[in-house]
């Protein structure tokens, strides 16, 4: 059984070292075949991460509104839950209290 597991780890390896040598080879070929100068290529990229960050600050800005709006929420139902519980209790109490 152990030398099923070295051919298993053999193969992981093997597939392991072919997704980076596909990686390293799409690279060269991408830097190759692109139209733009490398300058021209790191000031577009560099443009694009700042657009990224920036959209994704936007967002990171709504989401925490839409959180802080439904802990308001959810403290707002747990007031009228315990309001609701309190006026349950009473009205049983009240019951109990007539059928007594």
């Amino acid at each position: 059984m152990r030398r099923r597991s070295d051919a298993e780890d053999h193969s992981v390896a093997r597939d392991i070292a072919l997704v980076v040598a596909g990686i390293g080879i799409g690279t060269g070929v991408a830097l190759l075949l692109a139209p733009n100068s490398g300058e021209e290529l790191r000031h577009e990229i560099g443009r694009r991460y700042r657009r990224t960050v920036k959209h994704l600050g936007r967002r990171t800005e709504d989401l925490r509104d839409r959180v802080e709006d439904l802990l308001e929420s959810a403290g707002d139902l747990r007031d009228r839950g315990s309001k609701l519980l309190a006026f349950r209790r009473r009205r049983e109490a009240e019951r109990r209290y007539r059928e007594a």
